[in-house]
Order: structure tokens, then sequence, then C-alpha cells
């Protein structure tokens, strides 16, 4: 049975979705990801060097003896497969300058967030009210309503190591998706679509 294949990476377009940005950046990590050279660098934490004449390897260092020897590979070796990697994600990231990419780029997340600043939806608690300027468009399906405001919603939830902080503290971990906060999710989606949806659904629901 043959196995599951990642549709063939495309190039950013000049207008992206929060969604279809998403979506190229899964389909272009999991590319990436199938290289044994490449993986390392994906690894959330994985940090480097800005590459400059000062700091040519970027920081990184030869493998250790904890590394077998048959994969041992020098610092060299390790920025060879970084600059090879960094130029395939800025061959499909026309819209950035290929130097934000490969020379001034410190992690795999700073490649994101350098893209979703490009696009005006980097995610910042000030950015969380615009969730109040969706609204059903003329022609759009509810179901692709829905999916906007679950979008926008997991866009803006707390990581670890993000740009938005609680209480002035950096989260340890991801923020998770927990069930109250899907029902508001739902009541919005509801109001938005109909006002008096949800006491509809109340009446009909209510006490299931």
């Amino acid at each position: 049975m043959a196995g599951t294949r990642a549709p063939k990476q495309w190039s950013l377009s000049k207008v992206e979705t929060i969604t279809s940005f998403e979506a190229w950046r899964q389909n272009l990590q999991y590319t990436l990801s199938l290289d044994q050279n490449f993986a390392a660098f994906l690894v959330d934490g994985f940090t480097w060097l800005k590459k400059t004449n000062a700091n040519p390897l970027r920081g990184i260092a030869d493998d250790g003896e904890a590394v077998a020897e048959a994969n041992r590979r020098t610092a060299a070796q390790k920025c060879t497969h970084l600059d090879l990697m960094l130029g395939q994600i800025a061959n499909y990231c026309p819209i950035i300058s290929r130097n934000t990419i490969i020379k001034n780029s410190t992690s795999i997340n700073s490649i994101w967030q350098s893209i979703r600043l490009h696009y005006g939806f980097q995610s910042t608690g000030g950015h969380f009210l615009d969730f109040n300027s969706i609204f059903l468009e003329p022609n759009e399906r509810p179901e692709d309503l829905f999916q906007r405001l679950a979008s926008f919603i997991e866009d803006n939830m707390l990581r670890a190591g993000g740009n938005i902080h609680h209480h002035g503290e950096v989260p340890e971990a991801d923020e998770e998706l927990l069930p109250s906060l899907e029902n508001l999710i739902v009541l919005t989606w509801l109001r938005l679509i109909n006002r008096d949806l949800p006491n509809l659904v109340n009446q009909r629901y209510g006490t299931e």
C-alpha cells in the first residue's frame, strides 16, 4: 500500500490568508522534515545565529561522541545543510527577501514570524481585537465563516516562545483549544449567521 504523500509544494503569492499561509507552511515543513539533513533544524527550540563574517558557522557545533560515528557531522557540514534548507524555503517564498531567510533568520519560527509580519497577521495582543471585525460576507457559506473564526482563534492562542504574553509572563507551553473556547467560537458563528439563531438553537437543544 502506497504511503501518504504531501501535495507538491507551491509558492506563496502576494495575497494570502492565515489559513492559506498555514497550509503552505505545514506542507513545506513536512516536506523538509523528510530529509534527515534538515529535520534537526525544524525542531521547536533549535536556533542558530545570523550568518555574518564573524559567525560563519552560526553558533553551530560539531557533533560529539554522543552521536554515532557514522552519523556525526561537522559544524561546517551542518551549516551547508542549513543553507540548503533555507534556500529551499526562500525559493517558495518569493515575497520575502532571500537574505531575510538565508542570512538573517535565527530559527524556523523566526522565518514564519517574518512572513506573518509581511502579510500583517503576525500574532499580537492587539491583533486579537480584529476578531470583532469578522462578519458573514456576501455569498459566503456559513461553513467558510466558521473556518475563518476557528483559524483566527487558533492563530492567536498563546505559544511558548511566541509574541503574546499573559499577565506579563511568557507561556511555557502552547495553549490548547479547550471546549469552553470552542463553544464561544460556535456561539459567535451562530450569532453572525443570524442574531436570533443562538436562541433558536437553545430552544431546540438547550435541554440535551
